[in-house]
């Protein structure tokens, strides 16, 4: 489950940058042809977890906020860490 910011641009202007500045690693491992920039709510979960995340939401969209930072995350095969944290100007 995950929510979509709009616009949505200028979050795949900043992968595009990452991705012309180091190819040789791009986001996912390359596996998606196109990447949706998003927020992750819940991964995993149980159906019953999904829906009850799901309906607290409904309640609280949009959500409104300012990005100041980008967290580099790496899969290490169980889960994800954090490797660095990059301020946004």
């Amino acid at each position: 489950m995950y929510l979509v910011p709009e616009p949505d641009l200028p979050f795949r202007r900043l992968t595009q940058a990452i991705v012309d500045r180091w190819p040789q690693a791009p986001p996912f491992g390359g596996r998606f042809d196109e990447v949706v920039p998003h927020l992750t709510i819940a991964q995993g979960q149980d159906d019953a977890v999904l829906k009850e995340a799901e309906a607290d939401l409904r309640g609280r969209l949009p959500v409104t906020g300012r990005v100041s930072s980008v967290d580099l995350m790496v899969h290490d095969g169980k889960g994800w860490q954090q490797r660095a944290s990059f301020a946004l100007r």
